[in-house]
């Protein structure tokens, strides 16, 4: 696992609009909605594990409650890397895509304050988790969804 991991606010003063974009894409269903994305972890036998998830960016960082009992927050507590993809839009297949260490938020007062600005009903037995960046990866596309398409990669680093 990478050693440098930073705050979600941490990442967006390093890359403005790289940051933006990411924002812009996780809460791609509009103002009042969820950012919905895919929360990747990795099974105790090494597998992947994929599900929906809906994240949330509150006071500088990237949060995300996991329902208590989910194979997926037991992946992340026994080995805390994740990788999330936003959710991918109707309009274009523009994505973002980071990864990193998932750390467990175990303080009350801060759980309180990032449960009452989710969009979703959080339910008392979901842990909340932090996901620091370390990669994070921004696609779009040159002539897309035509056949002379191709990617325009742009790649951040920790």
């Amino acid at each position: 696992m990478p050693t440098r991991a930073l705050s979600w606010s941490h990442f967006a003063e390093e890359a403005a609009a790289f940051a933006e974009a990411g924002r812009r894409l996780l809460y791609g269903f509009g103002p009042g909605s969820p950012a919905i994305a895919f929360l990747a972890t990795t099974r105790s036998d090494g597998g992947p594990r994929v599900h929906p998830v809906c994240p949330a960016i509150h006071e500088g960082g990237l949060y995300v409650f996991v329902i208590g009992h989910s194979p997926k927050r037991r992946d992340l507590a026994r080995d805390g890397r994740y990788a999330l993809h936003a959710f991918p839009s109707e309009k274009d297949d523009e994505s973002f895509y980071c990864t990193g260490p998932a750390l467990e938020v175990r303080d009350p007062a801060f759980r309180a304050r990032a449960e009452a600005s989710f969009v979703h009903h959080v339910q008392p037995e979901e842990t909340l988790f932090e996901l620091r960046l370390a990669a994070a990866l921004h696609t779009t596309w040159k002539n897309p969804r035509t056949p002379e398409t191709s990617p325009i990669y742009q790649r951040w680093r920790a």
